[in-house]
């Protein structure tokens, strides 16, 4: 909530006040909570859960306005109210938790303030998310309580009542306390941390020096810029839109004033900040669920998705290079070009904790244990050179940078297990995963696509973490029962949760990115699902060639990884229409096909794809090599 100028009141003055000490409150305990669970060990699963929604719900009211009330009093009354139910209903439930998940039978006291927990929940999701995913919940709970009515027998079921709703959905930990606040609770929260304490210390400029130095000496190098920062920026914010906020609001005017249109400068952005999660060392927070859907070490699932990330990265770079090249734009000014050992003497020993991560994760330690001894020496090293140094108010402002970005994130796993909740309670779950395989009929590309869609629907304007939660519910069964590796299922539905947030209606990162370019949304998305193209192949490559992710034979893995690159390449050029010259349609046409066979995982597609790809570009390669020469 804004705390910009206010009708001058005793009574608002008073609340106000009383508003911004509630929030210091609970960002001091909810960060001594966390610090102490990462260094002794988490308690049980409803305690740890419980105790962290009570904490950081309040927040979710205190400091996101409702837009229900003009007036400013009123919004603020509600909003304290609405804090004071949530602690009241999450104490109760912290109370009780023994005989609320012993007994199957619950009080009528009980179901009062599940049904109210879950009414606040809805209302937080509201708050944070928007109108479209709070009418998803509330249409998953008239669902579920009205099963025995609908029409259609496939998802017909014999309802559930109001004790079964507030015991399964609410307490239950196949509900609201499940896992995606679990995980939240856990490692997640202690992620955020370091990641706030590394922007606090100026990290993140570290970084964008970086890849200015990197990337700005060379073609387009604003728009190169905007990638290699984004993939950078992904190991310290591991979501989209924060990530967008981050290095968007830097690369974006740059690209710009370079001369880039708003829609291509935003869909790069969008496009790149997306695939920050995908990419190694850290990879987004979602990657740690992952880990513990699996339960497999950092170091696999670090091996297993390290090409597609690189795929992913080079294919932007490509079709940023491309329209560079097209277009005439540029390498930023040399004066402009940091010099990055002066940046690495700054703020270089703020990457130990990183590097501590990263080592610790690979000697197979425990996440939370791991973030927490990260998280403790980020607090210690910062304290080496003056340009990084925190004084007492550095230090609480970094755990409220943290406290305050997870505002969204507690409210939308919190609604992510209600979903979860009734999928599981109504068998909804199983009739999907029938119902794909049903229209699939045994076909993987079927499955594939329909698994694609799925993750694009559910996963629109939910951050990763949650839309991946809630994919990984539903989706990896149809997926694994066609002899799919489940690390590549879920693999693939990683991908997709990430992808879309660059989906239109309901991309977020695209949004985001739009408003810093002034641009059309929808436009801005659209232009970043063009530039994505490839990269939504990439998914159904690896799935069909296990080798693309480090899965079976290395002599594939030498054979297909550098036909996808060459693929790329190809695909880079056709869809831009520019290698040395503009490009009629049909030979573009002819290289985006080469480009699709290349990344396409077959023996004999790939050498199709080489030589049509070869023939089309040969003769213009060496015409080039002819004018230079001449």
């Amino acid at each position: 909530m804004s705390d910009t100028a206010q009708p001058d009141t005793n009574l608002f003055a008073t609340l106000n006040a009383t508003r911004r000490w509630s929030i210091s409150i609970l960002i001091i305990v909810a960060s001594v909570f966390t610090l102490y669970t990462g260094a002794t060990g988490p308690f049980e699963s409803p305690v740890q859960r419980g105790f962290f929604i009570l904490v950081l719900l309040p927040l979710v009211f205190l400091h996101t306005p409702s837009k229900l009330f003009k007036d400013p009093t009123t919004e603020i009354i509600s909003s304290i109210t609405l804090s004071l139910l949530t602690l009241v209903t999450m104490t109760w439930s912290l109370i009780n938790f023994e005989r609320l998940y012993s007994d199957p039978f619950i009080d009528p006291i009980d179901i009062f303030f599940g049904l109210l927990g879950l009414v606040l929940i809805i209302e937080a999701v509201r708050r944070t998310v928007g109108m479209a995913i709070t009418l998803i919940l509330v249409g998953f709970l008239i669902f579920a309580y009205f099963g025995e009515y609908i029409p259609w027998r496939m998802l017909r079921h014999g309802g559930l009542d109001l004790e079964t709703i507030a015991s399964t959905i609410f307490y239950g930990t196949d509900g609201v306390f499940g896992t995606p606040v679990g995980v939240t609770a856990t490692f997640i929260v202690m992620i955020m941390i370091l990641g706030a304490f590394l922007t606090a210390t100026g990290t993140s400029e570290l970084f964008m020096n970086v890849a200015k130095s990197l990337a700005g000496r060379y073609t387009g190098g604003s728009a190169k810029i905007a990638v290699v920062g984004s993939a950078l920026m992904g190991m310290i914010t591991g979501a989209t839109v924060a990530n967008v906020a981050t290095t968007g609001t830097v690369t974006i005017p740059m690209m710009k004033k370079a001369g880039y249109d708003p829609r291509f400068a935003g869909a790069v952005e969008a496009l790149a900040s997306s695939g920050g999660q995908l990419m190694p060392p850290i990879m987004g927070a979602a990657a740690f669920v992952m880990i513990d859907y699996l339960n497999i070490s950092y170091g696999t699932l670090v091996t297993h998705a390290i090409v597609p990330a690189i795929l992913f990265f080079f294919s932007v770079l490509m079709i940023v290079h491309v329209r560079s090249v097209k277009e005439g734009f540029k390498p930023i000014p040399a004066d402009e070009i940091p010099n990055p050992w002066l940046e690495l003497k700054k703020r270089g020993h703020m990457l130990f904790p990183i590097v501590l991560l990263v080592t610790l994760l690979s000697m197979r330690y425990g996440i939370m244990y791991v973030a927490f001894f990260s998280v403790v020496s980020a607090m210690i090293v910062c304290q080496l050179r003056a340009e990084t140094r925190l004084n007492l108010m550095g230090y609480y402002r970094a755990f409220e940078a943290a406290m305050l970005g997870l505002i969204p994130l507690v409210a939308i796993t919190a609604g992510a297990g209600i979903l979860i909740g009734v999928l599981s309670a109504t068998g909804l779950n199983l009739k999907i995963t029938f119902l794909i395989e049903y229209i699939a009929q045994g076909s993987l590309l079927i499955t594939l696509f329909l698994t694609m869609v799925a993750c694009i629907i559910l996963g629109m304007g939910l951050p990763t973490v949650a839309a991946y939660v809630v994919l990984a519910t539903l989706v990896p069964g149809s997926l694994i029962s066609l002899g799919i590796s489940p690390i590549a299922a879920h693999l693939f539905i990683f991908y997709f949760a990430i992808l879309s947030a660059i989906t239109p209606p309901v991309c977020t990162g695209a949004y985001v990115a739009a408003g810093i370019a002034k641009a059309d949304p929808v436009q801005t998305g659209m232009a970043a699902i063009r530039l994505g193209l490839v990269v939504f192949l990439l998914p159904f490559a690896f799935v069909i060639e296990p080798s693309l992710i480090m899965i079976g034979s290395l002599s594939d893995s030498a054979i297909y990884i550098p036909a996808s690159v060459v693929g790329i390449v190809f695909w880079a050029y056709g869809l831009e229409g520019y290698y040395t010259k503009l490009l009629s349609p049909p030979v573009r046409a002819g290289l985006i096909l080469a480009g699709v066979m290349l990344i396409w995982p077959n023996l004999w597609s790939s050498l199709a794809g080489l030589i049509i790809g070869g023939v089309i570009l040969t003769p213009l390669f060496l015409q080039n090599r002819k004018r230079r020469h001449a």
